[in-house]
C-alpha cells in the first residue's frame, strides 16, 4: 500500500525547527549509572524538524525547511545533509556561533538514559523571521506547517499566525520546552508529545494515570494529540475522544527520532484523511520502522510501514 496513492496526494510541508548534530552514545553492556560503560559513539545530523523531514522525503513529500545553524564544519555538515535530502533550505546561518548539538546516552537496548541539548542558538530565531518575504511566499505554497518546541514561544505564535488557515502541528521536544506551545495549543491542528512532555504541558504528575494526563492535555484545548509512552500504549486525542493504541513489539536499535517520525507521517496523512486515529496508527507504524530499521529510511519505507501497520493491534476507545 502507498500512503499517497498518486503524486497529487503527496503534500507540501513547511518545517520550522531544529536541525543540528546528534551524538548518540550507546552502551554495549548492561548500563550502569554513575559508571564508565563500554560503548560506541555515533554522530550524525538530527533534530526534531530534520528527523521529520527525513520521513517526509522518504514518502515523496515536498519540504521547505527553516532552522538555524552556526558556521564552521558542523554547520556545513548540517547544510550538506539538508541539501542531500533535496529540501528547500531557507535556514539562517550565524557564522560566529556554534551549531547546536544533542547528546544522547542510550542503554544496551537502545532506550534513552539521558540527553543533553545544547541549543541556545534556536532562541535567536525571533518572530521577525516570519516577516521575511521569501519565507512567507514558501509558506503560501505549503499544505501544512510543522513546528517544534526548540523555537521561542513568540516565534511559534508568529508561525501559527502566518500559517493562516493552513493546519499547524507541533512536536513537544522535551518537558523543559513543551510549555512554549501552551499559548497556541487551541490553534494547533495536532500536537505530538511523550508522556513526560504531556505531563509537563498540563502541569500534572508524570506518574499519574495515563488517561488522567491525556484528559488534562485535552482540557487545555488540544483538539488532536498523540501522546506516546515508550514501549507502552499511546494515547490519541481526537476532539474529546480518547483512544489507546498498543504499540508493536519491536527490537529497537535506536529510539532517537521516533516521535518526530510519528509526527511527520501522521500529519502528512491527516491532510487527506479525516480519521485522526488512522493517521496516528500510520505514524506509530512509521515510528516502529524508525527505531528498528538498521538503516533509516529503508528503501521500501512505504512497504515497511504497511507491514508494521498490518501487525498493529486494534485501537481501544476510552471515552
Amino acid at each position: 500500500m502507498k500512503i499517497f496513492s498518486n503524486s497529487k496526494q503527496r503534500p507540501s510541508l513547511f518545517l520550522l525547527g531544529a536541525a543540528h548534530l546528534d551524538r548518540r552514545a550507546k552502551a554495549m553492556v548492561p548500563f550502569r549509572p554513575a559508571a564508565s560503560n563500554p560503548g560506541v559513539m555515533v554522530e550524525s545530523p538530527g533534530g526534531a524538524a530534520f528527523n521529520a523531514a527525513i520521513a517526509l522525503r522518504a514518502l515523496g513529500c515536498t519540504v521547505c525547511f527553516v532552522s538555524a545553524r552556526g558556521g564552521g564544519d558542523d554547520g556545513e555538515r548540517v547544510a550538506a545533509a539538508i541539501e542531500a535530502l533535496d529540501l528547500t533550505d531557507l535556514s539562517v546561518t550565524f557564522l560566529d556561533r556554534a551549531t547546536p548539538t544533542y547528546t544522547a546516552i542510550l542503554d544496551e537496548t537502545g532506550e534513552l538514559v539521558a540527553g543533553i541539548a545544547d541549543m541556545a542558538l534556536y532562541d535567536r530565531l525571533g518572530p521577525r523571521l516570519l516577516q521575511r518575504r521569501h519565507l512567507r511566499d514558501a509558506l503560501e505554497t505549503a499544505d501544512a506547517l510543522l513546528v517544534d518546541a526548540n523555537l521561542p514561544a513568540e516565534t511559534i505564535a508568529a508561525a501559527v499566525s502566518a500559517a493562516g488557515s493552513r493546519p499547524v502541528a507541533a512536536i513537544g521536544v522535551s518537558p523543559w520546552k513543551v510549555r512554549r506551545l501552551l499559548a497556541v495549543l487551541p490553534s494547533l491542528a495536532a500536537i505530538f508529545l511523550s508522556r513526560a512532555e504531556a505531563a509537563a504541558l498540563a502541569d500534572v504528575d508524570p506518574d499519574a494515570d495515563f488517561a488522567t494526563i491525556a484528559a488534562a492535555v485535552a482540557r487545555l484545548g488540544a483538539k488532536r494529540a498523540v501522546i506516546s509512552d515508550g514501549p507502552r500504549a499511546a494515547a490519541v486525542i481526537d476532539h474529546g475522544r480518547l483512544t489507546f493504541q498498543q504499540p508493536l513489539e519491536v527490537t529497537p536499535t535506536d529510539v532517537t527520532g521516533a516521535g518526530d517520525t510519528l509526527a511527520a507521517v501522521a500529519l502528512a496523512s491527516a491532510i487527506h484523511t479525516a480519521d485522526f486515529v488512522a493517521c496516528a496508527r500510520l505514524g506509530l507504524a512509521a515510528a516502529a520502522v524508525r527505531v528498528s530499521a538498521p538503516v533509516f529510511p529503508p528503501a521500501d519505507f512505504d512497504a515497511a510501514i504497511d507491514r508494521m501497520l498490518a501487525e498493529l493491534p486494534e485501537s481501544e476507545t476510552n471515552l
